[in-house]
């Protein structure tokens, strides 16, 4: 069963998901059976009109690949966390014919407003979540450390994931979505307390850490786990490496196991 954009807003409603309520997406009908799809895309940077052009296309293209059940936006949906910037990054991810969920990049904060993450939440909804699909649970973390690159993952937000990671069972495989790395080679940008995330699994089956921040595509494994970084989806932005290519990440999920691959969307 694929869940619409307008479908999930009305679960959301029903459930009374927001900021300050659940933030357990629960599976939506049968599909207990993989293997299948999530497509992952980060550093989308709106700006203006002219920004959504590419973001258009990758939905389109992501729209039109079979097994696809679930869209990860991974950060840095705006430029500068103007509501007019994040509701035209949302007009055009309500182009998804599939649920899609997102986590603010440190683009998407106001560091001086009372709730940095305001305005990101009243747009795009929780700015942390957990989503169940097909045998595996999906965490979207929040780790913006106010509109810093370089971040240390505040202590709240860590009590969080310990509750949530506490209440997976052990041998339940998990993939974690946040906008800053915690890939342990990364080029730049690598979460300061990157093994106090990490340990936080310890015990439990992390197999994926996907991430945005560093424009470019890096790809490893350290104990099991894949991490990852994505070239960026963004007209207005280069990437970090100086390569020319923008698009996302299809990662396909079989089991226990997870692998990905970098889609090009032509500019």
């Amino acid at each position: 069963m694929k869940l619409t954009r307008r479908e999930f807003i009305g679960l959301v409603g029903a459930l009374g998901l927001s900021s300050c309520a659940s933030t357990h997406i629960p599976l939506i009908g049968g599909r207990d059976k993989g293997p299948f799809k999530v497509a992952a895309m980060n550093d989308l940077h709106v700006a203006d009109a002219r920004s959504m052009t590419l973001i258009n296309k990758a939905v389109a293209q992501i729209g039109e690949t079979k097994d696809v059940r679930l869209a990860v936006v991974i950060g840095d949906l705006s430029t500068s966390a103007k509501l007019s910037e994040l509701n035209m990054a949302k007009e055009s991810l309500k182009g998804f014919k599939i649920l899609y969920l997102a986590v603010p990049g440190n683009h998407d904060v106001e560091p001086r407003a009372a709730h940095p993450v305001g305005t990101y939440e009243k747009v795009f909804g929780p700015a942390h979540w957990v989503r169940e699909e097909a045998g595996w649970t999906f965490i979207g973390l929040n780790s913006c450390e106010g509109a810093s690159s370089d971040v240390t993952i505040q202590a709240d937000e860590l009590d969080w994931l310990r509750k949530q990671v506490k209440r997976i069972s052990n041998g339940r495989p998990i993939g974690l979505f946040l906008h800053h790395p915690l890939n342990p080679n990364t080029k730049s940008y690598r979460v300061k307390n990157a093994e106090e995330v990490l340990g936080i699994f310890s015990g439990k089956k992390l197999k994926l850490a996907a991430s945005g921040h560093y424009h470019g595509n890096q790809v490893e494994e350290r104990d099991g786990v894949l991490f990852t970084t994505t070239a960026c989806c963004a007209s207005s932005r280069d990437n970090f490496d100086k390569s020319s290519a923008k698009g996302y990440r299809l990662f396909t999920f079989d089991g226990d196991t997870v692998t990905s691959e970098f889609v090009e969307v032509a500019v």
